[in-house]
C-alpha cells in the first residue's frame, strides 16, 4: 500500500528516471523516427474521437450511441499513451504513462464487453443491400397501393359512391373525393379539409335534416348505423337522392368514437323506380280494362252469339229445305263462323284466366294428371283411333289445373294434326336432368332469376324434361318461334280448326312454372314437344312469392 501511495505521490516526478534520450544509445535518426511516429499516431487518435462526437451530434437516430462514446474514449486513451511515449524523450513521466496505459486497458475491455453485448443486435440489423431491397419493395408496394387507390376511386366514380369518416370526439368529418363530387364540391386532393357535423347538416335537404338527425341519434344509442335514403342540396340548388350506409366504432368503454361509411348517389335509380311504379300502375289499369273486356266477352258477347247460333240452328232445322242453294251456303257459313267465334272467346277467356290466376304449387303426380287428360279426350281419341303411350312420369311441384291444361292442349293438337290415313300415335315420357345441363336463358328467368343461375346449388338442381312425340304432319322449324304466340296459325281454318291460342296457353303455363317449352319437327314426319320444369319450386317460388304447399 505504501508503494501505491508513493506511486500517486510521485505521479509527475521525473527525478527517478533519466529522459529516454539518455537511456541507451539513440541516434538522432532512430530517436526522431520514434518520436514522430508516436506523435502522428497520437494526432490521428486525437482526431478520430472528434470526428465520432461530431457524427453522433448530427445523427440523433443512431443505434448503439454508447458504444460510439466508448470507442472514442478508447481511441483517445490509446493516443495519449503514444503522446506520453514521445514526451518521455525529454520528460520521463513513466508513472503517468503507466497510469494512462492502465486506464486504456480498462477502457479496452469495457469496449470489448460492450461490443460482445451488442453484437447479436448488430447482426440482426439489415445491411445496406437489404435496406435497398426493402426500399424497392416498399416503393413497389406504394406504387401498387397508389394504383389500387386510383382504381378504387375510379370504381367509386363509376358506382357514384364515396366514403366518409366522422371523428365524433373532435366532431370533424372527412370525405373522399368521390363523396365530395356527389355533393358537388370539387377537390384538389383526395380529401377536403375536415368539416364539422353542423356544416354537414347544412348540405342536407331542409325537409330531410330532422330525419337524418334522428338516424344519427339512433346510431349513437344502438351502436349500429342504419341504412337510409335522404336528399342533399348541391351548390347550384339542385337535389340528389343518396343512400347512406355506415358502421359505428366504439372504445373499450363502449363509447362512440368514430363513424365510417359510404354514400351512394341513387338519384337515377330512384327516378327509374318511380317510372317503373308509374308504368306498373298503368299496367294494372290496363289489366283491369282487360278484365272488364274479358267480362264483356264472357257475358255481353256470348249471349248475342249464343242467340245467333241458336236461331241459325232453328233456321237450319226448320226452314233448310225452303232455302235456295245460295241461302243454305250462307247459313252454313254463319253457323261455322259462330262456332269459331265461340271457340275463340272461350280460348281467350282461358288464356286470361291463366294470366290473372292466383295459384300455388303442390306436389303433383304427372301420371294422375295424364290419366285425367286422356279420359277428357277419350271421344276424339276413339274417333281418330289414336294410341297414347305414357311411361312413368315423376312427381313435381306444380299447379294441377294448369298442368291439365298444358297436356290437354298438346295431346289435342297431336290428334288434330295427324296425317290422313295414318293411325295417330302419341308417346309421352320424361327424364330427370341437373341444372348443369340447363342453360338459364332457356328458363323463365327474365323477371326473377339472374341470381338463381349463380346460386351454389344450381348445378345440382333437378329438372323434369318431358317429351311428347307424335307421328303427325309436323311443321317447318323455321316457324318454331311463331307457334307459341297468340293467334299464330300455320294452317288456315279450312284445313284444320283452331284459334291459334292453344300453344300460347301452353307456353304461358310453362313460364308460370319457371320452365321452358320448345319443339323439334320435320314437316311430314311428326313433332316432339320438349317441356322442362323444375322438380322443386322451393327456390323459384320463394323468390317469386308463390306459395308452396
Amino acid at each position: 500500500m505504501n508503494q501505491v501511495g508513493d506511486f500517486f505521490h510521485k505521479l509527475l516526478d521525473t527525478s527517478d528516471f533519466p529522459p529516454r534520450w539518455h537511456s541507451g544509445t539513440w541516434s538522432n535518426v532512430h530517436g526522431w523516427f520514434y518520436i514522430i511516429s508516436d506523435l502522428l499516431i497520437w494526432s490521428a487518435y486525437f482526431a478520430i474521437p472528434i470526428i465520432i462526437v461530431r457524427y453522433i451530434s448530427r445523427r440523433k437516430e443512431l443505434h448503439f450511441v454508447r458504444i460510439y462514446f466508448l470507442f472514442a474514449a478508447f481511441i483517445l486513451a490509446c493516443g495519449s499513451t503514444h503522446f506520453l511515449d514521445a514526451l518521455t524523450f525529454w520528460y520521463p513521466v513513466y508513472r503517468l504513462s503507466a497510469l494512462i496505459r492502465f486506464i486504456t486497458g480498462i477502457l479496452s475491455w469495457i469496449t470489448v464487453f460492450s461490443l460482445m453485448k451488442i453484437l447479436p443486435k448488430a447482426f440482426s440489423l439489415k445491411t445496406r443491400e437489404a435496406f435497398e431491397i426493402e426500399i424497392q419493395n416498399r416503393e413497389k408496394a406504394e406504387e401498387l397501393l397508389r394504383i389500387n387507390n386510383e382504381l378504387l376511386n375510379e370504381a367509386q366514380y363509376i358506382a357514384r359512391m364515396g366514403h366518409w369518416r366522422w371523428d365524433t370526439e373532435s366532431n370533424l368529418m372527412t370525405w373522399s373525393s368521390a363523396s365530395s363530387n356527389i355533393y358537388g364540391i370539387m377537390l384538389d386532393g383526395p380529401y377536403k379539409m375536415p368539416v364539422d357535423y353542423e356544416s354537414y347538416l347544412q348540405k342536407i335537404h331542409p325537409d330531410d335534416r330532422e330525419y337524418v338527425s334522428e338516424n344519427i341519434i339512433q346510431a349513437f344509442e344502438k351502436k349500429k348505423y342504419p341504412d337510409f335514403y335522404h336528399r342533399i342540396l348541391l351548390p347550384n340548388g339542385h337535389t340528389r337522392t343518396v343512400l347512406s350506409k355506415g358502421e359505428v366504432l366504439v372504445n373499450e368503454k363502449l363509447e362512440v368514437v368514430q363513424m365510417i361509411g359510404t354514400i351512394q348517389d341513387v338519384t337515377e335509380q330512384k327516378k327509374i323506380e318511380q317510372e317503373l311504379l308509374a308504368k306498373s300502375k298503368a299496367l294494372e289499369e290496363s289489366n283491369a280494362e282487360l278484365e272488364k273486356f274479358a267480362s264483356v266477352a264472357s257475358h255481353d258477347l256470348r249471349e248475342p252469339l249464343r242467340k245467333i247460333v241458336m236461331f241459325a240452328s232453328l233456321l237450319e232445322n226448320g226452314s233448310k229445305d225452303s232455302l235456295s242453294d245460295k241461302g243454305r251456303i250462307y247459313l252454313e257459313k254463319i253457323t261455322s263462323a259462330s262456332f269459331r267465334m265461340q271457340n275463340l272467346i272461350n280460348d281467350i277467356l282461358e288464356f286470361s284466366k291463366i294470366v290473372k290466376e292466383n295459384y300455388s304449387f303442390v306436389k303433383t303426380n304427372l301420371n294422375e294428371i295424364l290419366t285425367q287428360v286422356i279420359s277428357d279426350v277419350q271421344v276424339i281419341k276413339d274417333n281418330n283411333n289414336a294410341e297414347i303411350i305414357v311411361e312413368n312420369l315423376p312427381e313435381i311441384d306444380a299447379n294441377p289445373s294448369q298442368m291439365e291444361q298444358l297436356f290437354l292442349n298438346i295431346i289435342s293438337n297431336a290428334i288434330k294434326f295427324s296425317k290422313a290415313g295414318v293411325k295417330p300415335r302419341i308417346h309421352i315420357y320424361a327424364e330427370i336432368v341437373r341444372g348443369s345441363s340447363i342453360v338459364p336463358d332457356q328458363l323463365n328467368m327474365a323477371q326473377y332469376f339472374p341470381i338463381l343461375s349463380t346460386m351454389p346449388n344450381w348445378d345440382v338442381e333437378k329438372f323434369c324434361r318431358i317429351y311428347i312425340e307424335d307421328n303427325g304432319i309436323g311443321f317447318d322449324e323455321t316457324y318454331l318461334d311463331r307457334i307459341f304466340l297468340l293467334f299464330q296459325r300455320l294452317h288456315n281454318t279450312s284445313e284444320y280448326e283452331g284459334t291459334g291460342i292453344g300453344l300460347a296457353i301452353c307456353r304461358k303455363v310453362v313460364e308460370m312454372h319457371f320452365g321452358s317449352i320448345t319443339a323439334q319437327s320435320t314437316q311430314g314426319e311428326g313433332s316432339t314437344f320438349i317441356i322442362t320444369l323444375p322438380v322443386s319450386q322451393k327456390h323459384f317460388g320463394q323468390v317469386a312469392g308463390i306459395p308452396i304447399q
